[in-house]
């Protein structure tokens, strides 16, 4: 039998209830034995006193312990469609997220809206607002909150930008695929990234007129260093992890795109190949949230020594990375990029609402 949060939340209420209830009625077990010897005139038995005592502590205690330290976490699966996405796939993936929140929530809902424009952002905002605010009110105990994120990246940056909720801590979920379970924990939300970054191939693009010249692997320092005059300037980042840095797909795409943007600086960062597989045309995270996290950090690293005055995000990566892109992120001036799979080009895609 498969045990829910839920039951398992509701156990503990109520063997918390019971205990202190239990505790009350031995302690008063105390008090009748001195109130016995009082009236009757008798010697106060202190032995039996003393231990009616100490088990109605112990006991009212550990309820009361149970009680207070009871914490809530929810779960929240949102999906974004447009006319190029698959419903089926994202309801197998919305299936299998409900029966993995059963035995780690206390309660989950979904939600799904189409997005084909910006102009349908500001209604998935208040959507997203609206069911994190009624989460957090009607289980008021929640202190963590679980979200998965299903849809074009482009969306799940704005996503990100809108998750600041006052003390709860938000759990950004993915798919594990390894064999032994369906999802888990993959970025938590705090105000800074606390994980160390990782190693990750990196790339620079300049122009040079009307063309970009050839991609130059530099290190972060050297980076840092060769950006450090360039402020003001608009600079695209483009970002895989799912292939090497040099990958056609989607570098030479980026790289129209910023020329048409006007950007002078195209950045390209990449998973480094397995161990022993320098050529290995695909990349993938391991499913844990250490990897996922120190990931997340090398990119905002990167990004931090790109002073652009606008900066243009191309992401090739799993779905849970722009929602936490967009979180850290929020406050300066990136823009994700649309891919537009029939022509092959990238536009941008902004938030009407954002100043």
């Amino acid at each position: 039998m498969r045990l829910t949060a839920a039951v398992r939340e509701s156990t503990r209420r109520l063997i918390g209830a019971l205990l202190i209830s239990l505790g009350t009625a031995v302690f008063s077990g105390a008090v009748g034995v001195v109130v016995d010897a009082l009236i009757n005139d008798k010697p106060v038995r202190w032995i039996y006193t003393v231990a009616f005592t100490a088990a109605g502590l112990i006991l009212s205690g550990s309820g009361a312990w149970l009680l207070a330290t009871l914490k809530t976490s929810v779960g929240l699966s949102i999906t974004t469609t447009d006319a190029g996405g698959d419903p089926d796939r994202y309801q197998d993936e919305a299936d299998a997220f409900a029966w993995f929140a059963e035995g780690t929530f206390t309660a989950l809902t979904s939600l799904q809206a189409p997005v084909e424009s910006p102009t349908d952002l500001p209604a998935l905002r208040s959507r997203t607002l609206a069911a994190l605010r009624t989460l957090t009110q009607v289980y008021r105990r929640t202190n963590v909150i679980g979200l998965l994120f299903q849809g074009r990246h482009h969306t799940g940056f704005h996503l990100g930008t809108w998750l600041n909720v006052a003390g709860r801590r938000i759990d950004l979920y993915t798919d594990a695929r390894d064999g032994t379970r369906t999802h888990f924990p993959a970025v938590r939300l705090t105000p800074a990234i606390r994980a160390a970054p990782r190693i990750l191939d990196i790339v620079i693009h300049q122009a040079t007129g009307q063309t970009f010249g050839d991609g130059k692997p530099v290190t972060a320092p050297q980076l840092r260093q060769l950006l450090a005059g360039l402020s003001g300037q608009c600079m695209g980042l483009a970002i895989n992890l799912n292939g090497p840095v040099d990958e056609a797909t989607l570098v030479d795409p980026a790289r129209r795109s910023a020329l048409t943007e006007g950007a002078a600086t195209l950045v390209v960062v990449a998973l480094p190949p397995p161990p022993g597989q320098p050529d290995a045309p695909r990349r993938e995270l391991a499913p844990a949230r250490q990897e996922y996290e120190s990931t997340v950090a090398a990119i905002l690293a990167v990004a931090d020594s790109m002073p652009a005055s606008s900066g243009l995000l191309y992401l090739k990566t799993p779905a849970v990375i722009p929602v936490a892109l967009g979180h850290f992120l929020r406050a300066g001036n990136w823009i994700p990029m649309q891919h537009l799979r029939d022509s092959g080009t990238y536009q941008r895609f902004t938030d009407p609402t954002r100043r």
